[in-house]
């Protein structure tokens, strides 16, 4: 009889790194389910029944929820995001990761 074990401290991690405008570095880790369903959610909204205000803060709290979850263990705040970046560069983070995720997600191995 053969014994089999499996440790999830050794599987292979995928990571994506990043570079806010104030030089900070973070290795993000990929997204909890929560954090998965936002972005998806985000991804299907309806952009322009939304208010600017709204979207605004939308994006920057995904941004700040999905940039706090790194190996530096560094937070990022909705503020922050919302103060330093506009919606543009925001949209694009999120698509960018987004891609990022299902790539990993569709990879067979």
């Amino acid at each position: 009889m053969a014994n089999v074990s499996f440790d999830f401290n050794k599987i292979p991690r995928s990571f994506f790194n990043v570079t806010l405008k104030d030089g900070r570095k973070l290795q993000v880790k990929m997204p909890k389910k929560k954090t998965f369903e936002k972005l998806q959610a985000l991804q299907n909204m309806d952009q322009n029944a939304v208010e600017i205000d709204d979207l605004l803060d939308t994006f920057g709290a995904l941004c700040a929820e999905t940039l706090s979850h790194n190996l530096n263990g560094e937070t990022v705040t909705a503020d922050y995001m919302v103060e330093n970046y506009d919606i543009e560069e925001m949209t694009e983070f999120i698509k960018t990761f987004y891609v990022f995720v299902g790539n990993i997600t569709n990879d067979p191995n």
